[in-house]
């Protein structure tokens, strides 16, 4: 028996890491129990996007499979869930494709069509693979905290898995829907979901237009000695995320904590760390004085100035992930080993 990893969303910055993640296990645990071979790594992503990345981990890997296609087409999805080695009864899904906040606020149809439309297209043809193969099959969801509703409350109190869904944002609305379906659907017996609730995944290179880029950007920039203007207030705290925390959290996710241990509620927060722009500033001060490495120097401006969709801050300041740590998903997350781990990988 074997089991096969899909990674919906393979060309993206978290995709690309977790794909390596999966490389490097010969096994996968797909339950508390049990663990089984890799047989098979599906690649699934846009077919416009520049694929260099994933032929080169085909070309290296002999488990990794190519499809390119678009999740909103059911035909693409079950041709990227479909089972390759003949021995495969488990295929664990992990869908991260998604149009970012600032993409489905300018083109509300796009992002209904990928992040809503296409995330339902998604656990439709999970579900239909776990008629075929005899039992629910792992989907594991990646979410974020936009979906939390921006209120007195929340910005007062870290917000958990229980807090109120009404995002100030089509983006958080689209993934506070397919929270509510993954667990209405694994509740039905239909799937075996779990949602991964992730924070702001900072070392991201290059733009992106949300206000979250500036908590990557104010050291993703200044690192490769370029200036950068700051739009949000440097003493605003915002969750920030570790790339590969989240990465060892999703593999855990899907196989080592229970659909017991999770009950009804199928959400996780996963860890993060409320930072703000002055301490990630700090952060790489110090980075760039430990390694020898001339900073580009930051100016402050103001949201209304900003590029972004967004002109005032819409994402809770901070997070509570006592559950992710209760059910034994690694919190590790630490802005210096984050901005060191960009270095090594863009700047050095």
């Amino acid at each position: 028996m074997s089991v096969q990893a899909v990674v919906i969303g393979a060309n993206g910055f978290l995709g690309r890491r977790l794909v390596e993640t999966l490389r490097r296990r010969r096994n996968l645990r797909v339950s508390a129990n049990e663990k089984l071979p890799v047989s098979s790594i599906v690649l699934f992503d846009v077919a416009d996007s520049s694929d260099a990345f994933m032929r080169r981990q085909c070309d290296e890997d002999s488990r990794c499979c190519l499809v390119l296609g678009s999740l909103t087409k059911a035909e693409d999805t079950a041709e990227a869930l479909r089972p390759r080695a003949t021995d495969c009864r488990t295929v664990v899904s992990f869908h991260l494709a998604a149009m970012l906040s600032g993409q489905a606020e300018a083109n509300f149809d796009g992002g209904m069509q990928v992040n809503l439309f296409g995330a339902i297209t998604v656990i439709e043809q999970v579900r239909a693979l776990g008629v075929k193969l005899g039992r629910p099959q792992i989907y594991v969801y990646v979410s974020t905290d936009y979906v939390a509703c921006f209120n007195d409350t929340n910005r007062q109190v870290p917000i958990n898995e229980e807090a109120f869904r009404l995002s100030p944002t089509s983006y958080g609305v689209h993934k506070a829907c397919v929270e509510l379906l993954v667990c209405d659907y694994s509740r039905h017996g239909f799937i075996d979901g779990r949602v991964a609730r992730i924070s702001a995944v900072i070392g991201r290179p290059g733009f992106s237009n949300s206000v979250s880029s500036s908590y990557s950007m104010i050291f993703t920039q200044t690192l490769l000695g370029r200036d950068y203007t700051v739009y949000p207030d440097m003493d605003y705290p915002y969750p920030c995320s570790c790339i590969d925390n989240n990465c060892r959290c999703l593999i855990k996710l899907a196989g080592k904590v229970t659909a017991e241990q999770l009950g009804h509620n199928r959400v996780v927060q996963l860890p993060a760390r409320s930072l703000t722009l002055r301490q990630i500033w700090a952060a790489t001060q110090r980075v760039a004085a430990e390694l020898d490495i001339k900073l580009g120097a930051i100016t402050q401006s103001s949201l209304a100035e900003s590029p972004f969709s967004f002109k005032s801050m819409n994402v809770v300041p901070a997070v509570d992930h006592s559950r992710a740590v209760s059910l034994g998903l690694p919190d590790n997350v630490d802005v210096e080993l984050i901005i060191k781990e960009y270095v090594r990988r863009f700047v050095a």
